[in-house]
């Protein structure tokens, strides 16, 4: 009788992955450096980076939590209100009724009980465990 258990492994690719990305950070910085392209001041402002993290929560999670939608609106509202001449007015009160939508057209999780047309009831522990009659 064999006992033993085959399990697959699968290699992990995240330090790979990180690698690339630190790869690709550095080269974009020592480009800037030595101005051999045009890159916008705005792209590495800390609104950028934000937008960056929202974007990797998104991935990470496959879109199932919502906080990378926050992470994101906000950075793109701190982006626009650096970037555009006097946009505070207008981006901060929109993102703020963007955000009230959001919470009211969200999906609502529904609690077991309340899945079916009554209620469940709670369990006593004084009732005897036979047959109703």
């Amino acid at each position: 009788m064999n006992n033993d258990i085959n399990t697959i492994t699968t290699p992990n690719n995240s330090k790979a992955a990180a690698g690339v990305i630190l790869l690709v950070i550095g080269a974009i910085l020592l480009i800037d450096q030595l101005q051999l392209l045009f890159i916008p001041d705005w792209l590495f402002s800390w609104p950028m980076w934000m937008i960056a993290w929202g974007a990797y929560m998104c991935a990470k999670y496959n879109f199932q939590k919502p906080a990378w939608i926050i992470v994101i609106l906000v950075g793109v509202a701190c982006l626009i209100d650096n970037n555009v001449p006097d946009a505070d007015r207008i981006v901060w009160p929109v993102a703020i009724m963007a955000f009230g939508t959001w919470l009211v057209l969200r999906p609502r999780k529904h609690k077991e009980e309340y899945i079916f047309d009554k209620p469940k009831e709670p369990f006593h522990f004084d009732k005897t465990a036979g047959p109703e009659l």
